[in-house]
């Protein structure tokens, strides 16, 4: 007999999510298991693979330095500082806060438990009924939920594509008497490793008077100001505004330390005067769990090492994606990334591609992300490598070495 949440499951799920069920439901490469860890390397069902999708940039989830930082916060501050943020916060908070805001040169921050989180907080706390609120088509999806949030409140939704920005501006005129207009936009593509023109995109908010939510979960920690042919991603990780040399006028910020930092926070630069207004009004901040201890200690402990040891992680960091991407153009491997963005992404097509070739990843021992319909278009599927610091040149050799031969039986 069928029951209630099987009715549930039928009539609920859409087609694209009835896709990524029954993906599930496969089993297959999807949903891993992990059950040790050395280095950069996993063991999944008995299988020691090379990892090449973590975001962990800097190979901080691995360093002692970070790892003995847990203990004396925990003995001092205890497991979980179970208020919300309203009520009360560990000092570590407000430490986190400044450091965060001296390196990236802005006024202040505000730190809370994920970017989802402040998404889905911020974009409706800034806009609502009146407001017009432009999303770039690729943003990710946290942050096209955010709007739609917004959206059920009132807000009006358009969407315009980075890379043709015509719509955006024509956008922007028609509401010139809206009460508040954002455009929100990623840092860095998360499928592509490519920027938008966030120069033209700002030069456009200030003619409007809009406001520019910036979503750099993927730039913070890796790309930074003044870079040179010695500092290709920049120096200091500092973010992706820095590093286009462009100012924080009419930005908000938006980051998390849970890729090159390997820990569960992130935060909203803002101006200084703008953060009690955010603590009044985002509800995540109102009312949301906190961020672990452990958390707040490895926050901190990153910041520290990154002042001292950053710039040489991102020079290797710059080399060894600079030789995946390399070996893929010479090889016939397909891929977009025009930045040299640790963010390789080797197009295969079609979702059954997408798996088929995953599958022949796992046997040649290698991990990495798989992406196909519906996360991307239908014939845009990717195998998405992200390198880190903690990887080796032995480990991104393999992955050039079993990209090749898996590439060309998919009929690519």
């Amino acid at each position: 007999m069928t029951d209630v949440f099987d009715r549930a499951i039928d009539r609920v799920l859409s087609h694209k999510n009835r896709e990524v069920y029954e993906l599930l439901q496969r089993g297959g490469l999807y949903d891993n298991v992990a059950t040790a860890i050395r280095g950069r390397k996993i063991q999944v069902r008995g299988r020691w693979l090379a990892d090449f999708a973590s975001c962990n940039y800097l190979g901080l989830d691995l360093r002692p330095e970070v790892m003995e930082a847990i203990g004396p916060a925990v003995r001092d501050w205890g497991t979980h500082p179970s208020w919300a943020r309203m009520c009360c916060s560990p000092e570590l908070y407000e430490r986190l806060e400044a450091e965060l805001a001296a390196l990236l040169g802005t006024e202040d921050a505000l730190v809370l438990p994920t970017i989802s989180l402040i998404g889905i907080g911020l974009i409706p706390a800034l806009t609502g009924k009146g407001a017009a609120i432009f999303a770039d088509k690729v943003v990710h999806k946290v942050n096209h939920d955010g709007c739609r949030l917004a959206r059920d409140m009132g807000a009006s939704l358009s969407s315009f594509r980075h890379d043709d920005l015509s719509t955006l501006e024509a956008g922007l005129a028609a509401h010139a008497n809206a009460t508040v207009r954002l455009v929100v936009v990623d840092g860095v593509l998360s499928t592509t490793g490519r920027l938008p023109d966030l120069g033209r995109i700002l030069e456009l908010a200030r003619r409007y008077d809009a406001i520019v939510y910036v979503d750099d979960a993927h730039g913070f920690g890796v790309l930074g100001e003044d870079p040179s042919p010695e500092h290709p991603y920049g120096r200091k990780g500092n973010g992706v505004i820095r590093h286009l040399g462009l100012t924080y006028d009419n930005v908000l910020y938006v980051s998390g330390l849970s890729k090159a930092y390997s820990s569960l926070a992130a935060f909203i630069a803002c101006p200084r005067k703008l953060k009690p207004f955010l603590k009044c009004t985002v509800t995540s901040y109102l009312v949301s769990g906190p961020v672990p201890t452990a958390s707040l200690a490895t926050s901190l402990a990153g910041l520290a090492l990154n002042a001292r040891e950053g710039d040489t992680w991102r020079r290797t960091l710059y080399e060894y994606t600079r030789a995946i991407l390399d070996a893929y153009r010479a090889r016939g491997i397909p891929t977009d990334n025009d930045t040299a963005f640790p963010i390789v992404s080797a197009y295969v097509g079609s979702a059954e591609n997408v798996e088929r070739g995953g599958q022949l990843l796992f046997e040649e021992g290698i991990n990495v992300t798989l992406q196909g319909y519906p996360l991307v278009p239908r014939d845009k599927g990717v195998l998405r490598a992200t390198p880190t610091v903690a990887n080796t040149w032995d480990e991104v050799e393999h992955l050039i070495t079993a990209m090749a031969r898996v590439h060309h039986p998919l009929g690519q």
